[in-house]
């Protein structure tokens, strides 16, 4: 068993300085030249014996001394050519002939000498072939493979792999291309660290980069520091940069002798690789590895379309099923509780096992969740998260350690905050998918005495069963989960401007009745109070005249007129009360109690009803005068509605916890059955006849709530028909 690694060794391991390892390697020779008058600023040590013996001893020489035909040439190069130069330049040296890559920079320009290839391959026609070949794949995997082939035929390496990165930089071998007897490497994963994220930039700046022997000897600058700059010799962008010996290692482990690797870049990202070996050296010229980096772009588009074409339909897909469930919450009134009741619907929109729906502090659990005490835990650390605009992982306990106690339900989470305001959340779970991956050897890296992180020298399959991660979640569903927040949003913000519009228009319908009762109340008194005075002439002046029938229907016409005028009056004090302006001031209720009692004191005396008070009632914000009135409707109704021997009217406030308080008016009267809860504050609205229970209107437990809603309270009823019944109210929201 390898020794742990620690993290400052991997963090040291992936901090090696790699574009700058002052050295490059044998198959060419390096010069940084001086653009003004092509001085040797720098050079390889190898110069005079792969250019030859004029250019011993090239730093601080000028290259006209050394080779005045390729001064000639590259001065013509680079006056011609004021922004990229171009790539490569054959040049004559006596009997041989050089491949020249040129390189602008801060510490000179960089002159890469290799031995040139053939002069006319036709690479044009195969590579024309072999991109129609790409085209023409059914599938990706095939597309891969036919890839993999022409870079084999193109360049003769023995073993040719279409290497994939995850999310996690980890890497899959996805295609392969075997042209002899060697290890094959299909199907299997390396490990994040083979390579570290210092030589991933430089796979994205560089399409291309070869090692023709990997047992090669570096070649050092001279000097190895830049006179210019004064720092060693960036050296990004040189094809004969050596590389490092972990690396190297690493490939003699592998018995890999040359390796050559193809940049896969897709969307500006880097996708993958197409990676090379071979079991002996192998140099490539330059016409060779510019068809393989010209191909690899071509590779790399060709991955970006069918990746394209593949989140489309899957785009397609997901927006057709999101459709349906937008149509389907846009016809309910209240959106939230929507989706709950559609909760096949909900999972289906993104492809979830369960969802949890929280909102004004209750969560409703749909489908395979967590247990709700988890879920409450997980809303409290997603409220710590930035949720911008939504949140998503596919491993959720390495984020949120305590998920691991509910793997199996939710490895996955996408959340989505459903108010800017309010702390609103949906949640999307996805089971956990154990997944059993194939290594490349073990994938930790011994530990060397130095310190110093080791490449495994075994590459044999090695499994691991990667547990607590489910399937990641896609772009089609992060745009689905931003979609639907937006359409709940824009639907809430128009059920509220519905809303808004409806209270503006009942308001004015509400002032307009105001008005006509007002009105109706006053200009019906007279008539009524002349109505009643001409039925009492008529009873006293003509009462000899009349038959006793005709004066009992004058007497219940007096009595109808009587009703009709308190009538008038009710409606009169309901307007007004409509009308006036809550004055909330702070008011001791417990006095004022005091005075209500004493005003009903007649009432309470008659009815012999015996007045508990368990407790001082506290003090609250309110209209002294609407408030005095809604106790007394409830104590006079409790002490009217009451045919008990021993009659008693309980008044107090509810112990508990928060504000607001919750008063109430409790009897043990006739009771009220359940089904006439709601109708018992309708106005005018009798539930016993009118004559039953020293008559009334009707009308005091309307006038009640009104005062208790125009104050943003509340009132309900709790009754138990035959046995009493309670009158709870509240003078504020809760």
């Amino acid at each position: 068993m390898n020794d742990p690694v620690t993290a400052a060794q991997l963090d040291a391991c992936s901090h090696e300085p790699i574009h700058i390892p002052g050295s490059i390697q044998p198959h060419g020779a390096l010069l940084v030249l001086s653009e003004e008058d092509l001085l040797c600023l720098q050079a390889s040590i190898n110069c005079s014996d792969f250019l030859g013996p004029e250019f011993a001893r090239a730093t601080g020489r000028r290259l006209a001394e050394m080779a005045p035909d390729i001064a000639a040439r590259l001065a013509q190069v680079l006056a011609e050519s004021p922004g990229i130069l171009p790539s490569p330049i054959t040049v004559g040296l006596g009997q041989r002939r050089f491949d020249v890559s040129l390189h602008r920079t801060e510490a000179g320009v960089m002159v890469e000498f290799e031995a040139a290839g053939p002069q006319d391959a036709h690479y044009h026609r195969h590579l024309q072939q072999a991109l129609a070949d790409l085209k023409s794949a059914p599938e990706l995997i095939t597309q891969h493979r036919r890839a993999l082939a022409f870079v084999s035929w193109l360049t003769g390496f023995e073993r040719v792999m279409m290497y994939r990165f995850d999310d996690d930089w980890h890497g899959q071998v996805v295609a392969e291309h075997l042209s002899a007897p060697v290890d094959s490497y299909d199907g299997l994963h390396f490990p994040a660290t083979d390579i570290p994220p210092q030589a991933r930039d430089l796979y994205c700046r560089s399409w291309l980069r070869l090692i023709p022997n990997a047992s090669y000897q570096p070649v050092p600058m001279e000097p190895g520091l830049s006179p210019r700059t004064g720092r060693p010799l960036d050296m990004s962008f040189v094809s004969l940069r050596s590389v490092s010996p972990v690396h190297l290692e690493y490939l003699r482990n592998m018995n890999v002798a040359a390796s050559m690797s193809i940049s896969l870049i897709v969307e500006g990202r880097l996708w993958g690789l197409i990676a090379c070996h071979h079991r002996t050296p192998r140099v490539l010229p330059f016409a060779v590895r510019a068809a393989c980096e010209i191909f690899g772009q071509v590779v790399s588009f060709e991955i970006g379309a069918r990746q394209e074409a593949l989140r489309l339909s899957q785009y397609v897909r997901a927006t057709e099923i999101q459709s349906r469930f937008f149509d389907v919450i846009a016809s309910e009134k209240n959106v939230l509780d929507a989706l709950v009741k559609y909760t096949p619907q909900l999972l289906e929109f993104m492809g979830a096992g369960g969802a949890a729906v929280h909102v004004n502090q209750h969560t409703t659990l749909l489908g395979e969740t967590p247990a709700p005490a988890q879920v409450e835990e997980l809303l409290s650390w997603l409220k710590t998260q930035d949720l911008n605009p939504l949140f998503e992982t596919s491993s959720l306990s390495q984020q949120f350690p305590p998920a691991a106690a509910f793997h199996a339900s939710a490895s996955g989470l996408l959340a989505i905050k459903l108010s800017r305001v309010e702390p609103h959340y949906l949640l999307w779970f996805r089971p956990e998918v154990v997944q059993t991956v194939t290594w490349a050897g073990q994938p930790d890296k011994p530990l060397a005495e130095s310190e110093r992180l080791n490449p495994r020298k075994s590459f044999a399959a090695w499994q691991q069963t990667v547990t607590g991660r489910a399937t990641p979640w896609g772009e089609a569903e992060r745009k689905g989960a931003q979609e639907l927040m937006q359409a709940i949003n824009a639907l809430v913000l128009r059920r509220t401007q519905t809303l808004l519009s409806e209270n503006m228009e009942l308001e004015r319908r509400n002032t307009d009745l105001n008005s006509f009762a007002y009105i109706a109340a006053h200009d019906l008194r007279e008539p009524l109070r002349g109505l009643q005075n001409y039925l009492s002439f008529m009873r006293e002046d003509h009462s000899r005249e009349l038959s006793s029938e005709a004066l009992r229907k004058i007497r219940t016409m007096e009595s109808l007129v009587s009703q009709c005028k308190e009538l008038i009056e009710t409606l009169n004090r309901y307007s007004r009360i409509g009308r006036m302006e809550v004055a909330l001031t702070e008011v001791d209720l417990d006095k004022l109690l005091d005075e209500v009692l004493l005003t009903l004191s007649g009432i309470i005396r008659d009815q012999d009803v015996e007045i508990r008070r368990p407790g001082p009632l506290p003090s609250a914000s309110c209209d002294p005068v609407l408030i005095r009135e809604v106790f007394a409707n409830l104590i006079t109704n409790a002490a009217k509605y009451n045919d008990r021997g021993q009659r008693w009217v309980e008044i107090g406030c509810v112990e508990q916890p928060g504000p607001p308080p919750t008063f109430y008016v409790r009897d043990n009267g006739i009771g009220i059955r359940e089904k006439h809860f709601s109708d018992i504050f309708l106005m005018f609205r009798r539930l016993h006849p009118q004559e039953a229970y020293h008559g009334g209107t009707g009308a005091g437990l309307t006038i009640a709530k009104h005062i208790i809603e125009r104050h943003g309270g509340r009132i309900w009823i709790e009754s138990t028909y035959g046995q009493g019944t309670t009158f709870y109210f509240q003078l504020q929201p809760p």
